[in-house]
């Protein structure tokens, strides 16, 4: 009887620990992919559109997408950009996407009208921010992240 009760112990044991949840699953920017699915370019602006897919196992929440392009510092050097564009989804804020969900993103971006004939920025490479919270376990978790996660055509 104790033999039984033994083995139905570690067959009962590896079977609660060999199932896992989210909770034990940690956030890696990673699982967040970015594809340009189309641009347009002209002298007077530039349009964009993102697919931005979760392909992780948690839920991310309050998603907020900006393009921006760096400032060409000496030495032929790039640094960061305060200024962004937003960019707009094609569904109402907040914008949560849950796993295996993809999330389209359209930026205008005026060049021309805003930046003029500006040679200190790069604006054959630009970059995007990403930030929001997400969801592990009973806490929302915020991230940012930002540069060049994106592969242009």
């Amino acid at each position: 009887m104790r033999r039984f009760i033994f083995i139905f112990l570690v067959l009962l044991s590896s079977l609660l620990t060999g199932c896992s949840s989210t909770e034990d699953y940690h956030f890696d920017d990673k699982d967040i992919k970015i594809s340009l699915i189309n641009q347009l370019i002209n002298d007077q602006y530039r349009t964009y559109s993102f697919e931005v897919e979760n392909t992780g196992k948690l839920e991310i929440k309050y998603l907020n997408f900006y393009l921006y392009y760096p400032v060409i510092v000496g030495n032929g050097g790039f640094t960061g950009n305060p200024f962004k564009i937003e960019g707009k989804a094609d569904i109402s804020k907040p914008i949560n996407i849950r796993t295996k969900e993809k999330i389209t993103y359209t930026i205008l971006a005026q060049i021309k009208g805003v930046f003029g004939n500006s040679k200190s920025l790069d604006f054959n490479h630009p970059q995007v921010e990403l930030n929001g919270l997400v969801e592990q376990g009973k806490e929302d978790i915020p991230f940012e992240m930002s540069g060049g996660y994106l592969k242009m055509k």
